[in-house]
């Protein structure tokens, strides 16, 4: 039965079509991603999170909105000696990307369909990462952090089941190549 509910909850959901950003939406996306162009610095790594965004845009047009994005990263590389299982090894790359963001939204030009949302970002913030080798056996690698500005540039799109709720995808360039996606809520729309 629940997932008869379910199922009938999804459809209705999607039924309720047209949701592309209007002025004065506010849009919150929240998902994971490969980074803001900062990749880990470890060789290998055996556990850890992708880096979890959460971003916001404020449209000030139907074409332009503004926002704020923060992102936050942390993985690990644990092994052992064979000869020595007590000597555990654990090396971490963690940091978090905070910025502002401009977006232009082709989707009104060029589709006609308002469930769907195209979208170029360029967006500009503060970096700080740090690889922090082996605290407990002072192996003589040097540790270091990285602080720095990090610009760069999104192509997304944005795809709403409802008029609130939406999942999106992102690929862009600052340092390396990114890419990510999750969901997005838009809590003024009316």
């Amino acid at each position: 039965m629940s997932k008869v509910c379910l199922i009938a909850s999804l459809l209705f959901i999607t039924s309720i079509g047209h949701a592309q950003t209007d002025k004065h939406d506010i849009v919150i996306n929240l998902g994971v991603s490969s980074g803001y162009g900062y990749p880990s610095s470890l060789y290998r790594s055996n556990s850890g999170i992708p880096a979890v965004n959460l971003s916001g845009d404020y449209s000030l047009t139907r074409l332009v909105s503004v926002g704020v994005y923060a992102a936050y990263t942390y993985s690990f590389y644990k092994f052992q000696y064979p000869g020595m299982p007590e000597a555990e090894y654990k090396d971490v790359w963690k940091g978090w990307d905070v910025g502002v963001k401009s977006s232009f939204h082709i989707s009104p030009l060029i589709i006609k369909n308002e469930d769907w949302d195209l979208y170029i970002t360029a967006f500009f913030g503060y970096a700080n990462h740090s690889l922090i080798f082996d605290r407990k056996h002072d192996n003589g690698h040097i540790n270091y952090h990285v602080g720095e500005i990090n610009a760069g540039s999104i192509l997304g799109f944005r795809y709403y089941l409802s008029r609130n709720i939406g999942l999106y995808a992102e690929a862009g360039v600052s340092r390396k190549f990114f890419a990510g996606g999750g969901l997005s809520l838009n809590i003024n729309h009316d």
